[in-house]
């Protein structure tokens, strides 16, 4: 199965993961973000093909684990990952409207909070995040940059929105203004 995940594939290996915490004897927190995050907490239709995430407590047991399911599944070693923590987009505050994904009595899975992905996906405004974006402003009822602006001040308190980044943005929300009504 390796390629992309989508919504059940991840939520399956979610399940395994948390399988193997029990056996461990061991709960642990993961906060997923990026592509996996909109694909479980705010519905985007196509798959990711990885999990990124901020692995809260018992990273190494989480990340061994992570790697047995991979065996056991068939999918890549990274499916789950860690990489989050040393990305410059990773908001330095929590998220405190996080939602949860998945509960077990081993295993919490909280996806970030459409601000927190708006923030994250604007400061890095790649192409491929475009698409993101847009799901995001249409979620939060967002039509101006400076609604935009206020969201990742908000999320990165000590950080600009990147020049490049604002231009597209401002470019996107004026394509979504002709496309609505």
């Amino acid at each position: 199965m390796h390629g992309s995940l989508d919504r059940n594939a991840i939520l399956n290996a979610l399940e395994a993961l948390s399988e193997r915490m029990r056996q461990k004897r061991l709960r642990a927190h993961v906060y997923i973000v990026g592509g996996a995050a909109m694909c479980l907490t705010h519905r985007r239709s196509h798959a990711t093909f990885d999990v990124e995430a901020l692995i809260v407590d018992e990273t190494g047991s989480v990340v061994e684990a992570a790697h047995e399911v991979a065996v056991e599944r068939s999918l890549p070693r990274d499916w789950l990952n860690d990489n989050v923590r040393r990305l410059s987009v990773m908001p330095p505050a929590p998220d405190h409207c996080a939602t949860t994904i998945f509960d077990s009595p081993h295993l919490v899975v909280t996806g970030a909070s459409a601000r927190h992905m708006l923030a994250m996906k604007v400061h890095a405004a790649r192409d491929k995040d475009l698409e993101d974006i847009s799901t995001l402003v249409r979620e939060l009822g967002i039509t101006t940059m400076t609604e935009v602006r206020e969201i990742h001040t908000a999320v990165f308190p000590h950080a600009d929105l990147p020049a490049r980044s604002a231009h597209r943005v401002s470019e996107l929300l004026k394509k979504l203004e002709g496309t609505a009504g």
